[in-house]
């Protein structure tokens, strides 16, 4: 932890407070954390300004709830993922395992858990290889998955850890022959922990936590799992249905492996076909839709490809695109996009299209300020040359409560900004606010910004 000299706040390692002429925002680089940080804050927490009596009290409020994201000084640092070993197992005897065994807490009602067990399923193949065994207890019987434990492990086993849930679900606990156990917190920290132990690399593998559709979408049995690689990263491709599955067969027969083939690795697209209509979900979301099997093999190709890392002088936000004929883009928030690409038949009327890239890559439009300069969209244009159309506005979610209309703009500017991908560099986070921060935002909900640009607007540029 540090102090900030430019600032005066105390502001926790890794924040990056950016001004932004009487105001500004703080970001986090390693998770997507920011806060808005008002003209009058700025002036008493930045500028040393004494803070009058009658603000005291809301002021103290607005640093309490900086403090308590992680954002300034006293408190602990961001999750990692793996917690201390205290309460949880410190004061009982370390039980001795001859493999490592991956002790994993669930509740049924837990989304998160739901798509974990949907994925471990679909990983049968590659954790049935594994020298290590897997149990997932917290909602009936343990289930297993990998190497068989003793008879009687099973239950001894789930029993002791059980008090793991304390941290949440899904939590578990990694035991491994002549070291101390592991307690890992969270879906993503889980997971890593499972690709580890299939020999991969979570940092090279594609693992996004689930959205709130996933339940209902990343909970469902799959048919077939396949590892494809872009550009060093490993993702998973499910499919279910026999025509899904054909599509997916010639994803391996180009560039990747089946998924019994490798080590474990979470379902991140899945391909569905009810009816006669084609799906791709990204985690829980729709991300595309299609008419033909062709169609969607293509845009599977595009979308894998999407996952390869930016380039340096490229943000990288996860968020969602519109493109409109007339060649430009308008920004919209991720848990929006589902609604928008159902919906695509509406928005294709009015010329838009949605971009199913699983981020939106920006970069500075040649010739411009790098300070002030126009951000243009990076994507594959339909015969899959490099395409790069001006980006002219994003949408935003309107406050869920009353706020003074002079930071209204400034709070939007801070959520588009946090959906810069993470881990980021300070400097990556100061470049992708210099994109954003003077694009028109256009703020509503998503009915009301579907009708703005189906119906009432003639172009996205208008006044926040």
């Amino acid at each position: 932890m540090r102090a900030s000299a430019e600032t005066g706040l105390r502001l926790t390692s890794g924040i990056v407070l950016l001004t932004t002429g009487s105001d500004g925002v703080l970001l986090h680089c390693r998770a997507p954390v920011a806060a808005y940080v008002p003209p009058a804050a700025m002036n008493w927490a930045a500028r040393g300004a004494a803070v009058p009596a009658e603000h005291a009290a809301a002021y103290a409020r607005c640093l309490e709830a900086w403090r308590s994201v992680g954002l300034l000084e006293g408190t602990a640092p961001q999750n990692s993922g793996e917690e201390p070993l205290a309460g949880a197992g410190a004061s009982r005897a370390h039980p001795a395992v001859d493999r490592p065994v991956l002790v994993i807490v669930s509740s049924p009602g837990c989304g998160y858990c739901l798509h974990l067990r949907a994925d471990l399923e679909a990983n049968r193949e590659a954790l049935a290889r594994l020298d290590a065994s897997v149990l997932l207890v917290g909602d009936g019987s343990p289930a297993v998955w990998g190497s068989q434990p003793a008879p009687g492990r099973t239950e001894e086993l789930a029993e002791m850890w059980a008090d793991v849930a304390r941290l949440g679900t899904p939590s578990a606990v990694l035991l491994v022959p002549g070291d101390n156990p592991r307690i890992l917190r969270g879906f993503d920290a889980v997971t890593a922990a499972l690709i580890e132990l299939g020999g991969g690399d979570p940092g090279r593998t594609v693992c996004e936590l689930p959205t709130s559709c996933s339940a209902t979408v990343g909970a469902g049995p799959v048919d077939t799992l396949v590892t494809v690689h872009a550009r060093g990263r490993t993702v998973g491709v499910a499919a279910r249905g026999p025509g899904p599955v054909s599509v997916v067969a010639g994803l391996v027969a180009e560039k990747s492996a089946p998924g019994g083939d490798t080590g474990y690795v979470p379902v991140t697209l899945r391909v569905e076909r009810p009816r006669n209509v084609w799906l791709i979900f990204r985690g829980g979301e729709l991300v595309a839709r299609s008419r033909s099997a062709e169609e969607t093999l293509s845009l599977l190709r595009r979308i894998i490809a999407g996952f390869g890392p930016p380039e340096a002088h490229q943000s990288q936000l996860l968020c969602g695109a519109l493109v409109q004929a007339d060649g430009r883009a308008v920004l919209v928030p991720r848990n929006w996009f589902s609604y928008f690409v159902v919906r695509s038949s509406l928005l294709a009327k009015s010329g838009w299209r949605p971009c199913p890239d699983p981020y939106v890559l920006l970069e500075a439009a040649p010739g411009t300020d790098p300070d002030g300069a126009q951000p243009v969209l990076v994507h594959p244009s339909p015969d899959w040359d490099v395409q790069r159309t001006p980006v002219t506005g994003a949408l935003a979610q309107p406050p869920d409560r009353p706020r003074p209309e002079a930071h209204t703009r400034g709070r939007a500017l801070a959520a588009i900004v946090n959906w810069l991908a993470r881990p980021a560099s300070p400097q990556q986070l100061r470049a992708a606010y210099a994109l954003v921060s003077g694009l028109p935002v256009h703020l509503g909900t998503r009915e009301e910004s579907l009708t703005f640009l189906t119906v009432a607007a003639t172009d996205a540029e208008v006044p926040s």
